[in-house]
């Protein structure tokens, strides 16, 4: 069992957690319609056709979620190839400027390496590996791309499978979890945390606290970065940290 008095490992989501919007809309808007100026044009018209064609045959109900992103994803790395990840930073660029005023002091302390966490999202790799990376995440787990059938999102019970096997590696596993997220899809990990600081609606939240009940909701969205940081403090995380976080970040 985790011990009660060790520091907790932070756990966040990404989409409208630290970011207040869905990346995924966004990048699907993005391939079908950003600049991508190093791709020339005929690939570019290829890659818009191809992703508009996969949208279609989602809102048809022909293909599921999952299904969309692996073709989407393969899509994206068809059209890029070695090049893909180089060709992904205007969107990551401006990904970040949708990161939550209030997180800017938390993911300081997180990029220099004041607190332990962990970046655990359904976002596809072929952009979130390297978002994380810019946040100042040392680990992350998001969906890398496979076109298996039986291949699944890093989301619900997935998730959670993969950030307690990650914990356990890094031999995190003994501390409790302080999550961050916005959406019921993460009750598996919900139910494994000590404590969860909610970014979604009050309605949500509320459905989620139903699910798990006794577990500690605290609504965090219209925070500011002090109060969220002083939250934070009475969850367990280390005073010595959210110091740092105050000095270097204000």
């Amino acid at each position: 069992m985790p011990h009660a008095d060790a520091a907790p490992v932070l756990v966040f989501d990404l989409d409208e957690t630290i970011l207040r919007v869905n990346s995924f809309p966004l990048w699907v808007g993005w391939l079908i319609g950003g600049r991508l100026p190093g791709l020339g044009w005929r690939r570019r018209a290829a890659l818009s056709l191809q992703v508009q064609w996969l949208v279609l045959r989602r809102k048809s109900g022909r293909i599921d979620h999952d299904r969309f992103l692996r073709g989407v994803q393969r899509t994206w790395r068809d059209a890029t190839g070695d090049h893909a990840e180089a060709m992904a930073a205007p969107f990551q660029a401006a990904l970040l400027r949708q990161v939550r005023d209030n997180m800017q002091k938390l993911l300081a302390a997180v990029a220099q390496d004041h607190l332990d966490a962990v970046l655990a999202t359904a976002a596809a790799a072929d952009y979130a590996d390297g978002l994380a990376r810019m946040l100042g995440f040392q680990h992350a787990l998001t969906t890398a791309f496979d076109d298996a059938p039986a291949a699944r999102r890093n989301a619900g019970e997935t998730k959670r499978d993969r950030v307690l096997a990650l914990l356990r590696e890094l031999d995190w596993h003994l501390r409790p979890i302080l999550l961050f997220t916005d959406h019921g899809d993460d009750l598996p990990l919900i139910r494994r945390s000590s404590a969860v600081c909610w970014f979604g609606s009050m309605r949500t939240m509320t459905a989620a606290q139903d699910a798990v009940p006794g577990a500690t909701f605290v609504a965090c969205a219209a925070m500011d970065a002090d109060a969220l940081l002083a939250t934070l403090l009475a969850l367990g995380m280390p005073r010595q940290a959210a110091m740092r976080s105050e000095i270097t970040v204000s």
